[in-house]
Order: C-alpha cells, then structure tokens, then sequence
C-alpha cells in the first residue's frame, strides 16, 4: 500500500453537514465524499467516474487539519424548476445562510495498492485537469506539498483529525476492561451516519444515497483505549481508513 500525503490550503470551505436544511451548517473537515470529488477534479472525471475509480482501487483515505475561524455567508441561487424561465432575471431566487470554514489547512491522504493508479493519482495531484475546490465551486483550494509514504503506524492519541465509527461508543465499549482513556463532551454531536456512495443517472446527473457509514469528527484531543491505524506526516498523526 502506498500513501499519497497533500498539504492543502484555502481561504474558505464549506462541507455540508445533510442533517441542516434551512441553514447550511459546515463539518470541521472534509467528509469522504468531498474526497472523491477533489480526487475526481483533479483526474477530470465526472462524479461516477470518480467514485468507480475509488471504489475499483480500493482506496484508503484519511483527512486531518484545522481551520482559523468560521463565518456566515448568505447564498443567493435559482429554484431548479423554474431556472432556465428566469435564466436572466437577477431577482429571482431564494437567499440561504451558510456556514463557512476561514483560513484553512487540511492534510489529505489517498492509498492504493495498486501501482498504476497510484502513480496516475500522483501525477494528477501535480497537474490537476479541472480547479480544486473544498465543498464549493468558489472554494478554490491549493496544493503546497505532496509526499508519498509506504508505511503506516498506530496511535492511541488523535485530534483534529476524521475517524471510522462511532469513536464514543468504541471507547465506553472498551471502558470496562482498559480505562486508560481521555474523552471530551461537545455540544454538537461527534459521530454523524453520513454518505459514502450514490447511485446516479448518468455521469453528471441526478442522484441517490447509496451506502452510509458512521464518521467521527474529532477536534480536541483524545487518548483513546484502543490502537488507530494511520500516517505520521510532519509530526501530523493521520487515521486512515477504506473510503
């Protein structure tokens, strides 16, 4: 298995958290969906593509970073229904609040076993096809390093960072037998049941959720009761696991 370790940075982003409607509330960190699209931006795929090609190499991934701030954005768009009817009318539409993430640094890894894609990965993440964005179209993101890493590692401590499962549960479940562990509360939830995969119509049309999965999205730090498979990059601990 090889790693491919990016250092991305951007003024904004925003990653949809699905549960809010009428506001659009951001995760921390990118989710694995937005993976797969920067993955696919930067190999020129379209969506479908892009997640075959994830889902054929049998992609591990892992995302760790942080953010300087969060701001609110009011976002102005057409109805689908009746766009092309008010194609050239700047007052039709509706106005949603967005919740954005403010000078951002994200550490990105992508890994396969197999060599061929890999190096196309690798070639594609130097000469991007299409823009990279996080979570937006006006979301222009920047790589400013990559590397390439062959060996993983285990941790017990992690932060900032995005796991697999439900990490609360995992720890109480473990709590009786090893209770060398250090958990925080947050008002928000940590672990959310989120998408991983769509069925779409064709290779840029309509879409349906396909297969779900639980992610936890950790801040603060944590010294969890059992061993977490990850990447060490620039004293950066970075969980993986198969998107």
């Amino acid at each position: 298995m090889q790693y491919c370790v990016l250092e991305v940075h951007s003024q904004t982003a925003t990653f949809r958290n699905p549960e809010f409607q009428n506001f659009h509330k951001t995760f921390d960190l990118p989710p694995p969906t937005t993976l797969i699209g920067f993955l696919g931006a930067a190999l020129g795929l379209s969506p479908l593509a892009a997640q075959e090609f994830f889902t054929q190499c049998e992609m591990q991934i892992g995302v760790s970073g942080k953010s300087s701030g969060k701001a609110k954005d009011t976002w102005k768009y057409a109805k689908y229904e009746r766009r092309m009817m008010h194609a050239y009318s700047p007052s039709y539409g509706s106005v949603i609040a967005r919740e954005i993430l403010v000078n951002n640094r994200f550490y990105l890894v992508f890994g396969t076993a197999i060599e061929t894609a890999f190096q196309e990965m690798l070639t594609a993440f130097h000469n991007p096809k299409y823009a990279l964005t996080l979570g937006s179209s006006d979301s222009l993101a920047f790589i400013k390093r990559i590397h390439v890493l062959k060996e993983t590692c285990n941790r017990q401590e992690i932060e900032h960072c995005l796991l697999e499962g439900n990490v609360i549960n995992e720890v109480l479940a473990l709590a009786a037998t090893n209770f060398e562990f250090s958990i925080y509360q947050s008002s928000d939830p940590i672990a959310y049941d989120l998408p991983l995969r769509f069925t779409y119509k064709s290779d840029y049309g309509s879409r349906a959720v396909s297969e779900v999965g639980t992610l936890s999205f950790v801040s603060h730090k944590m010294k969890l009761n059992f061993d977490v498979e990850g990447v060490l990059f620039d004293d950066h601990f970075i969980p993986v696991f198969k998107a």
